[in-house]
Protein backbone atom coordinates (compact mmCIF):
# COMPACT_ATOMS: atom_id res chain seq x y z
CA UNK A 1 0.00 0.00 0.00
CA UNK A 2 1.24 3.48 -0.87
CA UNK A 3 -0.09 6.45 1.07
CA UNK A 4 1.27 9.91 0.44
CA UNK A 5 0.80 13.01 2.56
CA UNK A 6 0.10 16.62 1.65
CA UNK A 7 -0.54 17.81 -1.88
CA UNK A 8 1.32 14.80 -3.27
CA UNK A 9 -1.21 12.51 -1.59
CA UNK A 10 -4.78 13.64 -1.01
CA UNK A 11 -4.74 16.33 -3.72
CA UNK A 12 -2.05 14.91 -6.02
CA UNK A 13 -4.25 14.85 -9.13
CA UNK A 14 -4.72 18.62 -8.88
CA UNK A 15 -1.01 19.03 -9.65
CA UNK A 16 -1.95 18.14 -13.23
CA UNK A 17 -3.12 21.39 -14.92
CA UNK A 18 -5.58 19.65 -17.24
CA UNK A 19 -7.22 17.73 -14.39
CA UNK A 20 -7.25 20.91 -12.29
CA UNK A 21 -9.24 22.78 -14.97
CA UNK A 22 -11.54 19.78 -15.29
CA UNK A 23 -12.08 19.61 -11.51
CA UNK A 24 -12.97 23.31 -11.25
CA UNK A 25 -15.32 22.84 -14.20
CA UNK A 26 -16.87 19.90 -12.35
CA UNK A 27 -17.30 22.04 -9.25
CA UNK A 28 -19.17 24.71 -11.25
CA UNK A 29 -21.35 22.15 -13.02
CA UNK A 30 -22.33 20.33 -9.80
CA UNK A 31 -23.08 23.64 -8.09
CA UNK A 32 -25.46 24.45 -10.94
CA UNK A 33 -27.15 21.05 -10.73
CA UNK A 34 -27.60 21.12 -6.96
CA UNK A 35 -28.97 24.68 -6.91
CA UNK A 36 -31.34 23.75 -9.72
CA UNK A 37 -32.71 20.79 -7.77
CA UNK A 38 -33.61 23.10 -4.88
CA UNK A 39 -35.12 26.01 -6.80
CA UNK A 40 -36.93 23.79 -9.29
CA UNK A 41 -38.55 21.79 -6.48
CA UNK A 42 -39.48 25.00 -4.68
CA UNK A 43 -40.95 26.48 -7.86
CA UNK A 44 -42.95 23.34 -8.77
CA UNK A 45 -44.45 23.02 -5.31
CA UNK A 46 -45.17 26.75 -5.09
CA UNK A 47 -46.99 26.60 -8.45
CA UNK A 48 -48.95 23.39 -7.87
CA UNK A 49 -48.93 22.49 -4.15
CA UNK A 50 -48.71 18.91 -5.46
CA UNK A 51 -46.36 16.06 -4.61
CA UNK A 52 -47.43 14.35 -7.83
CA UNK A 53 -46.16 17.32 -9.82
CA UNK A 54 -42.78 16.93 -8.10
CA UNK A 55 -42.88 13.27 -9.11
CA UNK A 56 -43.50 14.15 -12.75
CA UNK A 57 -40.52 16.49 -12.81
CA UNK A 58 -38.33 13.86 -11.13
CA UNK A 59 -39.46 11.14 -13.54
CA UNK A 60 -38.84 13.46 -16.48
CA UNK A 61 -35.25 13.76 -15.31
CA UNK A 62 -34.58 10.07 -14.60
CA UNK A 63 -36.23 8.29 -17.54
CA UNK A 64 -34.00 9.76 -20.30
CA UNK A 65 -30.91 8.70 -18.34
CA UNK A 66 -32.19 5.13 -18.27
CA UNK A 67 -33.24 5.10 -21.91
CA UNK A 68 -30.32 6.89 -23.57
CA UNK A 69 -27.21 6.38 -21.40
CA UNK A 70 -26.09 3.41 -23.50
CA UNK A 71 -26.25 5.51 -26.66
CA UNK A 72 -24.54 8.32 -24.79
CA UNK A 73 -21.68 5.97 -23.93
CA UNK A 74 -21.35 4.88 -27.57
CA UNK A 75 -21.06 8.52 -28.66
CA UNK A 76 -18.57 9.25 -25.86
CA UNK A 77 -16.29 6.54 -27.27
CA UNK A 78 -16.46 8.10 -30.75
CA UNK A 79 -15.79 11.74 -29.79
CA UNK A 80 -13.21 13.95 -28.17
CA UNK A 81 -14.63 13.77 -24.63
CA UNK A 82 -13.58 17.33 -23.85
CA UNK A 83 -15.53 18.62 -26.86
CA UNK A 84 -18.58 16.55 -25.90
CA UNK A 85 -18.60 17.97 -22.37
CA UNK A 86 -18.27 21.53 -23.65
CA UNK A 87 -21.33 20.96 -25.85
CA UNK A 88 -23.39 19.42 -23.04
CA UNK A 89 -22.55 22.24 -20.62
CA UNK A 90 -23.52 24.82 -23.23
CA UNK A 91 -26.82 23.00 -23.90
CA UNK A 92 -27.52 22.90 -20.16
CA UNK A 93 -26.96 26.66 -20.02
CA UNK A 94 -29.36 27.25 -22.93
CA UNK A 95 -32.09 25.06 -21.40
CA UNK A 96 -31.77 26.80 -18.05
CA UNK A 97 -31.78 30.23 -19.70
CA UNK A 98 -35.08 29.46 -21.41
CA UNK A 99 -36.68 28.63 -18.04
CA UNK A 100 -35.16 31.75 -16.46
CA UNK A 101 -36.67 33.95 -19.17
CA UNK A 102 -40.08 32.26 -18.87
CA UNK A 103 -40.04 32.90 -15.11
CA UNK A 104 -38.93 36.51 -15.62
CA UNK A 105 -41.80 37.33 -17.99
CA UNK A 106 -44.32 35.48 -15.83
CA UNK A 107 -45.51 32.81 -18.28
CA UNK A 108 -43.91 29.71 -16.70
CA UNK A 109 -46.21 26.66 -16.37
CA UNK A 110 -45.66 23.11 -15.16
CA UNK A 111 -45.14 21.50 -18.55
CA UNK A 112 -42.25 23.89 -19.22
CA UNK A 113 -40.46 22.53 -16.15
CA UNK A 114 -41.25 18.90 -17.03
CA UNK A 115 -39.97 19.43 -20.57
CA UNK A 116 -36.80 21.12 -19.28
CA UNK A 117 -36.32 18.24 -16.86
CA UNK A 118 -36.54 15.75 -19.75
CA UNK A 119 -34.00 17.77 -21.74
CA UNK A 120 -31.67 17.95 -18.72
CA UNK A 121 -31.95 14.18 -18.26
CA UNK A 122 -31.17 13.62 -21.93
CA UNK A 123 -28.11 15.87 -21.69
CA UNK A 124 -26.95 13.99 -18.59
CA UNK A 125 -27.21 10.70 -20.49
CA UNK A 126 -24.20 11.97 -22.46
CA UNK A 127 -22.55 14.09 -19.75
CA UNK A 128 -22.29 11.42 -17.05
CA UNK A 129 -20.39 8.76 -19.06
CA UNK A 130 -18.31 11.53 -20.63
CA UNK A 131 -17.27 12.90 -17.24
CA UNK A 132 -16.35 9.42 -16.02
CA UNK A 133 -14.52 8.31 -19.17
CA UNK A 134 -12.38 11.45 -19.53
CA UNK A 135 -10.54 11.00 -16.21
CA UNK A 136 -7.97 8.39 -17.37
CA UNK A 137 -7.03 10.76 -20.21
CA UNK A 138 -6.28 13.56 -17.73
CA UNK A 139 -4.17 11.77 -15.09
CA UNK A 140 -1.67 8.93 -14.78
CA UNK A 141 -3.05 5.44 -14.17
CA UNK A 142 -1.85 5.36 -10.55
CA UNK A 143 -3.74 8.63 -9.90
CA UNK A 144 -7.14 7.44 -11.15
CA UNK A 145 -8.52 6.60 -7.69
CA UNK A 146 -7.30 9.92 -6.35
CA UNK A 147 -8.89 11.80 -9.27
CA UNK A 148 -12.19 9.92 -8.98
CA UNK A 149 -12.32 10.53 -5.22
CA UNK A 150 -11.59 14.24 -5.63
CA UNK A 151 -14.36 14.43 -8.23
CA UNK A 152 -16.67 12.75 -5.74
CA UNK A 153 -15.51 15.24 -3.13
CA UNK A 154 -16.47 18.13 -5.41
CA UNK A 155 -19.93 16.64 -5.79
CA UNK A 156 -20.34 16.08 -2.06
CA UNK A 157 -19.18 19.58 -1.12
CA UNK A 158 -21.85 20.90 -3.43
CA UNK A 159 -24.43 18.60 -1.82
CA UNK A 160 -23.78 20.50 1.42
CA UNK A 161 -23.18 24.06 0.19
CA UNK A 162 -25.08 24.58 -3.08
CA UNK A 163 -28.63 23.67 -1.91
CA UNK A 164 -28.27 25.96 1.12
CA UNK A 165 -26.87 28.74 -1.08
CA UNK A 166 -29.68 28.30 -3.61
CA UNK A 167 -32.30 28.42 -0.88
CA UNK A 168 -30.85 31.61 0.62
CA UNK A 169 -30.50 33.32 -2.77
CA UNK A 170 -34.15 32.66 -3.63
CA UNK A 171 -35.04 35.17 -0.91
CA UNK A 172 -32.41 37.66 -2.11
CA UNK A 173 -32.54 37.64 -5.93
CA UNK A 174 -35.67 35.57 -6.54
CA UNK A 175 -36.11 32.25 -8.32
CA UNK A 176 -35.44 33.80 -11.72
CA UNK A 177 -32.21 35.32 -10.36
CA UNK A 178 -30.99 31.95 -9.13
CA UNK A 179 -31.78 30.43 -12.53
CA UNK A 180 -29.63 33.11 -14.21
CA UNK A 181 -26.84 32.30 -11.73
CA UNK A 182 -27.13 28.63 -12.70
CA UNK A 183 -26.73 29.63 -16.36
CA UNK A 184 -23.50 31.43 -15.44
CA UNK A 185 -22.23 28.30 -13.63
CA UNK A 186 -22.84 26.12 -16.69
CA UNK A 187 -21.12 28.63 -18.98
CA UNK A 188 -18.17 28.82 -16.59
CA UNK A 189 -17.96 25.02 -16.64
CA UNK A 190 -17.83 25.02 -20.45
CA UNK A 191 -15.26 27.85 -20.55
CA UNK A 192 -12.93 26.03 -18.14
CA UNK A 193 -13.02 22.92 -20.32
CA UNK A 194 -11.80 25.06 -23.25
CA UNK A 195 -8.50 25.43 -21.36
CA UNK A 196 -7.86 21.68 -21.77
CA UNK A 197 -6.17 20.66 -25.07
CA UNK A 198 -8.13 18.51 -27.58
CA UNK A 199 -7.98 14.79 -26.80
CA UNK A 200 -7.26 11.63 -28.72
CA UNK A 201 -10.21 9.42 -29.68
CA UNK A 202 -9.21 5.75 -29.08
CA UNK A 203 -12.24 4.30 -30.91
CA UNK A 204 -11.21 1.69 -33.54
CA UNK A 205 -14.44 1.07 -35.48
CA UNK A 206 -15.72 4.43 -36.79
CA UNK A 207 -17.89 2.76 -39.45
CA UNK A 208 -19.85 0.61 -36.98
CA UNK A 209 -23.52 1.58 -36.61
CA UNK A 210 -24.61 3.10 -33.30
CA UNK A 211 -26.80 0.09 -32.44
CA UNK A 212 -23.96 -2.34 -33.10
CA UNK A 213 -21.66 -0.15 -31.04
CA UNK A 214 -24.05 -0.35 -28.09
CA UNK A 215 -24.32 -4.13 -28.57
CA UNK A 216 -20.54 -4.42 -28.66
CA UNK A 217 -20.34 -2.62 -25.32
CA UNK A 218 -22.95 -4.87 -23.70
CA UNK A 219 -21.17 -8.03 -24.97
CA UNK A 220 -17.88 -6.69 -23.66
CA UNK A 221 -19.34 -6.27 -20.17
CA UNK A 222 -21.16 -9.63 -20.25
CA UNK A 223 -17.92 -11.45 -21.11
CA UNK A 224 -16.01 -9.86 -18.23
CA UNK A 225 -16.56 -11.37 -14.78
CA UNK A 226 -14.84 -8.41 -13.14
CA UNK A 227 -17.05 -5.80 -14.83
CA UNK A 228 -20.24 -7.76 -14.14
CA UNK A 229 -19.37 -8.00 -10.45
CA UNK A 230 -18.42 -4.32 -10.19
CA UNK A 231 -21.60 -3.19 -11.95
CA UNK A 232 -23.68 -5.38 -9.63
CA UNK A 233 -21.97 -3.62 -6.72
CA UNK A 234 -22.90 -0.32 -8.35
CA UNK A 235 -26.58 -1.09 -8.91
CA UNK A 236 -27.65 -2.97 -5.77
CA UNK A 237 -26.55 -0.32 -3.20
CA UNK A 238 -28.30 2.41 -5.21
CA UNK A 239 -31.57 0.48 -5.36
CA UNK A 240 -31.60 -0.74 -1.73
CA UNK A 241 -29.36 1.77 0.09
CA UNK A 242 -29.74 5.24 -1.38
CA UNK A 243 -33.56 5.57 -1.03
CA UNK A 244 -33.04 6.47 2.64
CA UNK A 245 -32.51 10.07 1.48
CA UNK A 246 -36.11 10.41 0.30
CA UNK A 247 -37.51 9.24 3.66
CA UNK A 248 -35.44 11.58 5.84
CA UNK A 249 -38.37 14.00 6.48
CA UNK A 250 -40.24 11.12 8.16
CA UNK A 251 -37.34 10.52 10.53
CA UNK A 252 -36.94 14.25 11.26
CA UNK A 253 -40.63 14.86 12.03
CA UNK A 254 -42.17 11.61 13.28
CA UNK A 255 -39.27 9.71 14.85
CA UNK A 256 -36.69 12.23 16.07
CA UNK A 257 -39.08 15.19 16.45
CA UNK A 258 -36.58 17.80 15.27
CA UNK A 259 -38.63 19.46 12.52
CA UNK A 260 -37.38 21.20 9.38
CA UNK A 261 -34.23 22.65 10.95
CA UNK A 262 -33.25 19.24 12.29
CA UNK A 263 -33.81 17.75 8.83
CA UNK A 264 -31.27 20.18 7.44
CA UNK A 265 -28.69 19.03 10.00
CA UNK A 266 -29.45 15.37 9.29
CA UNK A 267 -28.88 15.87 5.57
CA UNK A 268 -25.85 18.02 6.30
CA UNK A 269 -24.34 15.22 8.41
CA UNK A 270 -24.66 12.84 5.47
CA UNK A 271 -23.02 15.37 3.17
CA UNK A 272 -20.15 16.06 5.57
CA UNK A 273 -19.56 12.34 5.99
CA UNK A 274 -19.51 11.96 2.21
CA UNK A 275 -16.88 14.70 1.87
CA UNK A 276 -14.76 13.02 4.55
CA UNK A 277 -15.10 9.63 2.85
CA UNK A 278 -14.09 11.07 -0.52
CA UNK A 279 -11.00 12.74 0.94
CA UNK A 280 -10.04 9.55 2.79
CA UNK A 281 -10.12 7.53 -0.43
CA UNK A 282 -8.20 10.30 -2.22
CA UNK A 283 -5.48 10.12 0.45
CA UNK A 284 -4.98 6.39 -0.13
CA UNK A 285 -3.58 7.11 -3.62
CA UNK A 286 -2.58 3.84 -5.36
CA UNK A 287 -3.93 1.52 -2.65
CA UNK A 288 -3.14 -2.14 -3.42
CA UNK A 289 -6.23 -3.83 -1.96
CA UNK A 290 -9.05 -1.94 -3.60
CA UNK A 291 -11.30 -5.01 -3.79
CA UNK A 292 -11.31 -5.47 -0.03
CA UNK A 293 -11.77 -1.72 0.44
CA UNK A 294 -14.80 -1.82 -1.88
CA UNK A 295 -16.41 -4.76 -0.10
CA UNK A 296 -15.65 -3.33 3.34
CA UNK A 297 -17.08 0.12 2.66
CA UNK A 298 -20.18 -1.33 1.00
CA UNK A 299 -20.77 -3.52 4.06
CA UNK A 300 -20.30 -0.50 6.33
CA UNK A 301 -22.84 1.43 4.25
CA UNK A 302 -25.52 -1.18 4.95
CA UNK A 303 -24.46 -1.51 8.60
CA UNK A 304 -24.69 2.22 9.29
CA UNK A 305 -28.13 2.30 7.66
CA UNK A 306 -29.29 -0.44 10.04
CA UNK A 307 -27.80 1.39 13.03
CA UNK A 308 -29.47 4.65 11.98
CA UNK A 309 -32.89 3.03 11.81
CA UNK A 310 -32.44 1.62 15.33
CA UNK A 311 -31.79 5.05 16.87
CA UNK A 312 -34.40 7.41 18.27
CA UNK A 313 -31.78 9.74 19.77
CA UNK A 314 -31.02 12.75 17.57
CA UNK A 315 -27.28 13.15 18.16
CA UNK A 316 -26.64 9.44 17.81
CA UNK A 317 -28.58 9.53 14.55
CA UNK A 318 -26.35 12.37 13.34
CA UNK A 319 -23.29 10.22 14.09
CA UNK A 320 -24.70 7.23 12.20
CA UNK A 321 -25.53 9.45 9.22
CA UNK A 322 -21.94 10.66 9.16
CA UNK A 323 -21.00 6.99 8.80
CA UNK A 324 -23.62 6.47 6.10
CA UNK A 325 -22.25 9.38 4.08
CA UNK A 326 -18.59 8.42 4.54
CA UNK A 327 -19.04 4.74 3.69
CA UNK A 328 -21.34 5.29 0.72
CA UNK A 329 -19.10 7.91 -0.92
CA UNK A 330 -16.01 5.76 -0.29
CA UNK A 331 -17.52 2.65 -1.86
CA UNK A 332 -18.74 4.63 -4.90
CA UNK A 333 -15.31 6.19 -5.46
CA UNK A 334 -13.53 2.82 -5.21
CA UNK A 335 -16.12 1.10 -7.41
CA UNK A 336 -15.72 3.80 -10.07
CA UNK A 337 -11.93 3.48 -9.92
CA UNK A 338 -11.99 -0.29 -10.37
CA UNK A 339 -14.30 0.02 -13.36
CA UNK A 340 -11.99 2.62 -14.91
CA UNK A 341 -8.87 0.52 -14.43
CA UNK A 342 -10.37 -2.75 -15.70
CA UNK A 343 -11.73 -1.54 -19.05
CA UNK A 344 -10.02 -0.87 -22.38
CA UNK A 345 -9.80 2.75 -23.51
CA UNK A 346 -12.00 2.30 -26.58
CA UNK A 347 -14.80 0.72 -24.47
CA UNK A 348 -14.64 3.08 -21.49
CA UNK A 349 -17.52 5.36 -22.51
CA UNK A 350 -19.92 2.48 -23.04
CA UNK A 351 -18.99 0.74 -19.80
CA UNK A 352 -19.29 3.95 -17.80
CA UNK A 353 -22.65 4.66 -19.44
CA UNK A 354 -23.98 1.47 -17.84
CA UNK A 355 -22.56 2.66 -14.53
CA UNK A 356 -24.23 6.05 -15.03
CA UNK A 357 -27.63 4.38 -15.37
CA UNK A 358 -27.64 3.92 -11.60
CA UNK A 359 -28.81 7.54 -11.32
CA UNK A 360 -31.84 6.75 -13.46
CA UNK A 361 -32.55 3.66 -11.36
CA UNK A 362 -32.64 5.63 -8.12
CA UNK A 363 -36.35 6.62 -8.47
CA UNK A 364 -37.23 2.96 -9.09
CA UNK A 365 -35.52 2.00 -5.85
CA UNK A 366 -37.47 4.64 -3.96
CA UNK A 367 -40.88 3.19 -4.91
CA UNK A 368 -40.73 -0.21 -3.10
CA UNK A 369 -38.94 1.29 -0.09
CA UNK A 370 -41.56 4.05 0.11
CA UNK A 371 -44.37 1.48 -0.17
CA UNK A 372 -42.97 -0.47 2.82
CA UNK A 373 -42.57 2.77 4.76
CA UNK A 374 -46.18 3.72 4.00
CA UNK A 375 -47.69 0.36 5.00
CA UNK A 376 -45.34 -0.53 7.89
CA UNK A 377 -42.74 2.04 8.99
CA UNK A 378 -39.87 4.09 7.61
CA UNK A 379 -37.22 2.54 9.94
CA UNK A 380 -38.29 -0.95 8.89
CA UNK A 381 -38.14 0.00 5.21
CA UNK A 382 -34.63 1.47 5.45
CA UNK A 383 -33.52 -1.34 7.76
CA UNK A 384 -34.63 -3.98 5.24
CA UNK A 385 -32.65 -2.17 2.55
CA UNK A 386 -29.59 -2.12 4.83
CA UNK A 387 -29.89 -5.84 5.62
CA UNK A 388 -30.23 -6.71 1.92
CA UNK A 389 -27.16 -4.62 1.16
CA UNK A 390 -25.06 -6.27 3.88
CA UNK A 391 -26.13 -9.81 2.90
CA UNK A 392 -25.53 -9.09 -0.79
CA UNK A 393 -22.04 -7.76 -0.10
CA UNK A 394 -21.19 -10.76 2.10
CA UNK A 395 -22.37 -13.08 -0.68
CA UNK A 396 -20.24 -11.22 -3.23
CA UNK A 397 -17.25 -11.48 -0.89
CA UNK A 398 -17.71 -15.24 -0.46
CA UNK A 399 -18.62 -16.27 -3.99
CA UNK A 400 -16.75 -13.78 -6.16
CA UNK A 401 -13.06 -14.31 -5.37
CA UNK A 402 -12.04 -12.12 -8.31
CA UNK A 403 -13.22 -9.09 -6.31
CA UNK A 404 -11.01 -9.97 -3.34
CA UNK A 405 -7.97 -10.06 -5.63
CA UNK A 406 -8.47 -6.57 -7.12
Amino acid sequence: MRINNGLGGTFSSLENPNYRWYWISLLASFAAMQMQVVVRGWLVYDMTDSAIALGWVSAGFGIPILLFSLYGGAIVDRMDKRKLLIITQALSAVTTLVIAVLISIGVIVLWHLVAASVVNGLILAFTLPGRQAIIPQLVERHQIMNAVALGSGAMNVNRVVAPALGGVLVGVIGIHGVYYLIVICYLASAALLLLIPPMEVPYKNPNMTMLNSVGEGLRYVRQSGILMALLALAFVPVVFGMPYQMLMPIFAVDILGVGASGLGYLMGATGLGAVAGSLLVASLSDFNHKGWLLLGTCTLFGTFLILFTSSDYYYLSLFFLLGVGASSSSYMAVNNTLLQTNVEDEMRGRVMSIYSMTIGLFPLGVLPIAAIAESLSAPLAIGIGGVILVLFTIAMTMFTPILRRL
